[in-house]
């Protein structure tokens, strides 16, 4: 039996000696489970990670940020960790119950820098129309002929088309509209082009869904102004897109974006029965209302359960999807140094439609504030607007 041991460790021994020789040096780390996760920075989310040794390289990206960033990896019975700056990777191997092995790369990703580094400052104006419900509609030409009104999304990281607008108004299935099933991605992945304003997009991929905002055919996301600066300018309803700003932007409350799974953060406080809370929100242009708040923060929050009920409410998502939530009244809500008093704030009572644990910031709010979207340095600039007094819809 000691033999026996003898030699399975020695076989164990040269597995691990030859996994090392051929990863070419790359750190090994055991593992029994595929079940494994990733922490980035500071944060407590895990970001769930699952092994698999048929991937000749598995990536995992970090989201976008400026600054250098301690990653986390763990497993059921061995960890990891490294320190990236943008830009840099890093591979190492997983050893996946002693035999299988599991090539990953952490990847920071370089930030986007050719609008900085123009040497003329450039800027392009988009007329836009904010609807009742508080969309950001604008006109937007795909594939050159295709005329479509779609909205900005901040609370989206791609473009999404309803399944009616690319059946009726968009050539995307002209060579096989009959026999189209609504859920049938793959004929809908094609690369295709966009053009909002002056600017223009190549090799964009499309995803449909059942629903949109009123008058809108879908919606398009931030990340199509990485590198850029996007100001929203509710008082005269245009979108202004500057490849850099020649000065700083005055009188406004500036704060920083935290990006999380392709979406961006901000830190905000909201006040209740005396007491403030202070937690992360995401920026949500798409979102129609004002406020909403998660199930989870507010657990971890012990946020009060006994505040009273303004009225319930029915959200319905892009999937046709309903939530009931119940609303209540903030005295106050602050922003840096902006104070907004007696807001409509939701109560969510399900799973978060955006997959991590975060508040949600929606148009009735942010339409308030004219606003800058650094994304160069990862900022938001908030300055209040004409509409900061507009009633809420749910005032009462």
């Amino acid at each position: 039996m000691k033999n026996t041991i003898t030699y399975l460790s020695f076989v164990f021994y040269c597995c691990l000696l030859s996994l090392y020789s051929f990863s070419q040096n790359q750190p090994v780390v055991l593992s029994n489970s595929e079940n494994t996760y990733f922490i980035e920075g500071k944060r407590t989310d895990k970001n769930n990670w699952y092994l698999d040794a048929s991937l000749k390289l598995d990536v995992y990206e970090l989201d976008k940020t400026s600054k250098a960033t301690w990653v986390y990896f763990h497993t059921d019975i061995d960890s990891l960790k490294v320190k990236l700056k943008p830009g840099e990777t890093f591979d190492f191997v997983v050893l996946l119950n002693g035999k299988d092995s599991c090539f990953t790369q952490i990847k920071n990703p370089a930030m986007i820098t050719k609008y900085r580094d123009q040497l003329t400052i450039t800027q392009d104006t988009i007329p836009f129309e904010l609807t009742e419900a508080n969309n950001i509609k604008i006109q937007t030409v795909m594939n050159g002929e295709d005329t479509l009104d779609l909205h900005f999304d901040t609370g989206a990281s791609a473009l999404v088309l309803t399944h009616e607008a690319i059946k009726e108004k968009t050539n995307l299935l002209s060579f096989e509209k009959e026999g189209y099933e609504t859920r049938d991605y793959r004929r809908l992945n094609s690369l295709n082009k966009l053009k909002i304003g002056n600017e223009e997009w190549d090799n964009i991929l499309v995803y449909p869904v059942s629903l949109s905002p009123k008058g809108t055919d879908g919606h398009f996301s931030w990340n199509l102004f990485d590198g850029r600066m996007v100001e929203v300018d509710y008082d005269h309803s245009r979108l202004v897109i500057h490849s850099s700003l020649a000065k700083k932007p005055k009188k406004y409350t500036k704060l920083k974006m935290e990006h999380i799974h392709t979406l961006f953060c901000v830190q905000g406080k909201l006040k209740i029965n005396g007491k403030k809370y202070k937690n992360r929100y995401l920026v949500d242009s798409g979102y129609q209302r004002a406020i909403l708040l998660d199930k989870e923060l507010n657990a971890d929050d012990a946020f009060p359960k006994d505040i009273p009920t303004i009225k319930e409410t029915k959200l319905k998502n892009g999937q046709g999807q309903v939530f009931i939530t119940k609303i209540i009244n903030a005295p106050s809500f602050q922003l840096g140094n902006k104070k907004v008093f007696n807001i409509p704030t939701q109560l969510l009572s399900v799973d978060n439609p955006a997959r991590f644990k975060t508040h949600i910031l929606g148009n009735e709010f942010l339409k308030r504030f004219n606003t800058i979207f650094d994304f160069q340095n990862n900022l938001v600039y908030l300055k209040p607007n004409s509409l900061m007094k507009e009633k809420y819809v749910d005032a009462s």
